[in-house]
């Protein structure tokens, strides 16, 4: 019985990852860079499925591996105390046992009592900045630095501003931090966009774009070749062209075309155009319900109304289709744009920035 290589899961990390060797040469690059470098402030930007989760999960990795102390939380209300429990729980082996009794800011106990634990004294009256700031410093004397990973950025909460302002007064002070947020297009755009946090946009911001299909498709004669399976040119590339470079469908395909070829060691174009109508299906619920839910009805009727195209659609077309004004329809093209669901391909065109998504809408599967 031959394993999967393919893992279309969210927030696991796949046995392989395609397409992203430049993203992860600029955040490992940054790490190397000065503190208070834009590389070290990494924004990850992406509808749902193109791998800002495993991005994540790689950058943890590999900063760990390079003498940070990473913390890896989902944006929440409660992310700043995990973000500190993260760092004392990873960064405690490296505190030795004998340098363990830390003075803070003043006589006796604020600071760490063992290990990095905070003191009694140092828990109750310090906040957020502080503490972090303590164990940037302690972890410094180890040649340690520090690493803040947040996925599914929420836009203008109380915890997300404070993480930021901390980040920006932390490297100020010139700690050994690091940063990188992931979140979907409308979070990150009124992230960017709030009074209080213009200075992420000096961060640098990654657009996920859809992996080169030549990638895919040595990837993809790379893994089926190590399970002993054979496929035809022909049959290989209808498997490459319907990912269309999207990284979920592109381990979703692999993952059915694994499955529903086991007991064979020949991969038909049968088995192929069944794994990409199950991975069709199955990004219903995974991807077209979730990005469509958060939209209003005008939003919908304007994404209904493109997919009546079979390809790029007119912004005049659409609304004439729609009965409304340029200015409704520049408003609901500009907001479908942040949301991630759409793009400006040419001139007075748009197209739909999620695979599938027209067919879907037109009720074609």
């Amino acid at each position: 019985m031959h394993t999967n290589s393919f893992l279309p899961a969210f927030g696991n990390k796949p046995k392989s990852i395609i397409g992203r060797k430049g993203v992860t040469s600029d955040f490992l690059e940054g790490l190397s860079l000065p503190i208070g470098h834009r590389n070290r402030a990494t924004i990850l930007i992406g509808q749902r499925g193109t791998g800002k989760t495993t991005l994540l999960l790689e950058f943890e990795e590999l900063a760990e591996k390079r003498g940070f102390i990473p913390a890896r939380v989902t944006a929440n209300d409660d992310m700043l105390e995990e973000i500190i429990q993260t760092i004392q729980l990873k960064g405690s082996p490296f505190v030795p046992a004998s340098k363990r009794k830390v003075q803070g800011f003043t006589a006796g106990a604020m600071g760490f009592s063992i290990g990095l634990t905070f003191s009694e004294a140092a828990q109750t009256q310090f906040g957020f900045r502080v503490k972090l700031g303590l164990l940037c410093d302690e972890l410094e004397k180890y040649h340690k630095g520090v690493l803040i990973l947040v996925d599914e950025v929420q836009s203008n909460t109380s915890a997300m501003r404070s993480l930021a302002t901390t980040y920006q007064h932390l490297v100020g002070e010139n700690k050994n931090v690091a940063i990188v947020m992931a979140g979907l297009p409308a979070s990150m755009s009124a992230v960017l966009n709030d009074d209080i946090l213009t200075f992420l946009n000096r961060a640098h911001k990654v657009y996920l774009e859809p992996i080169p299909l030549s990638e895919v498709s040595v990837s993809y004669a790379t893994e089926f070749a190590k399970q002993g399976k054979s496929i035809e040119p022909g049959v290989l590339e209808e498997a490459v062209l319907a990912t269309k470079g999207y990284p979920y469908l592109y381990q979703l395909i692999g993952y059915y075309i694994f499955s529903f070829a086991e007991e064979s060691s020949v991969i038909t174009s049968d088995i192929v155009k069944n794994s990409i109508n199950t991975s069709k299906r199955e990004m219903i619920e995974s991807i077209f319900d979730a990005a469509l839910k958060p939209l209003s009805q005008r939003d919908r009727d304007f994404v209904v109304a493109m997919s009546k195209d079979y390809g790029e659609s007119s912004i005049s077309e659409i609304r004439e289709r729609m009965n409304i004004s340029q200015s409704y329809v520049q408003n609901y093209r500009t907001r479908l744009i942040e949301a991630g669901i759409i793009a400006p391909v040419n001139r007075g065109k748009l197209a739909f920035n999620i695979p599938y998504l027209g067919e879907y809408l037109r009720g074609e599967f």
